[in-house]
């Protein structure tokens, strides 16, 4: 059997569940914190609360260590273009890690602010449920 895993990420937070989506199972928690918090302060502010940096290396390798032994990876997001955290994450592992890269089977965006952890959790059974 195949081991899946689902990861939620935002700019600087994912949450990785990789021990199954069951009602009681809890993520992993992953967070970066901010280099400069007066900068990301400013950041905040002129984006109106929605810092549209790019995901940072470091925080792309951090994750990518919690799913090394996933088989399959389901991927949900926030944002666009160059706001979407998990479309900078896959970009980044298309380019630093192609071999790994091939193990992702879904993306999806959802808006991750306004859903609760039982939400996010409801979008990825469903994710797996798919063909």
């Amino acid at each position: 059997m195949s081991r899946k895993v689902f990861v939620a990420i935002s700019r600087n937070h994912a949450w990785v569940w990789a021990h199954g989506l069951e009602p009681h199972t809890k993520p992993e928690v992953i967070e970066e914190p901010a280099i400069n918090a007066e900068y990301q302060t400013i950041l905040n502010k002129f984006f109106n609360g929605r810092n549209r940096s790019l995901l940072s290396p470091a925080f792309a390798e951090r994750v990518l260590s919690h799913i090394k032994d996933a088989d399959e990876i389901y991927l949900v997001g926030a944002g666009k273009g160059k706001a979407s955290a998990v479309g900078n994450f896959v970009t980044y592992l298309r380019k630093q890690h192609p071999l790994f890269a091939e193990k992702v089977r879904r993306i999806e965006t959802v808006d991750l602010e306004s859903l609760t952890e039982a939400e996010v959790m409801a979008a990825g059974r469903k994710m797996y449920l798919r063909p």
